[in-house]
């Protein structure tokens, strides 16, 4: 029978640990990237948003300025009147809500 000096299985055990250690390390850096990618576009989209909301706004209120029967429509009022518009448009359509690029 055959033994194995106690050194070097324990030599080996540490280099796989290290190699696992070291693996997980990177994914979980590659984690953190994507994660800060996914935060950075959401910010983006809520910017989007906002700039959204307010051109909206003030299409309807130069709308309600030159229709008599368009009442004007102040702060609040137009961003609870946004997804009423947009709940109206066909989601089926492509082209209804451009993507942005990565």
């Amino acid at each position: 029978m055959t033994t194995i000096p106690q050194g070097s299985a324990l030599d080996e055990l540490r280099a796989a640990y290290h190699e696992q250690l070291t693996q997980l390390a990177t994914e979980r850096d590659a984690a953190r990237r994507q994660a800060r990618r996914a935060q950075a576009q959401a910010d983006v989209a809520r910017a989007d948003l906002a700039s959204l909301q307010s051109r909206v706004h003030e299409l309807l209120n130069a709308a309600a300025r030159h229709l008599p029967d368009l009442p004007a429509v102040e702060g609040p009022v137009a961003q609870r009147a946004l997804p009423a518009a947009s709940g109206s448009a066909d989601p089926d359509q492509p082209g209804e809500r451009p993507a942005r690029a990565a």
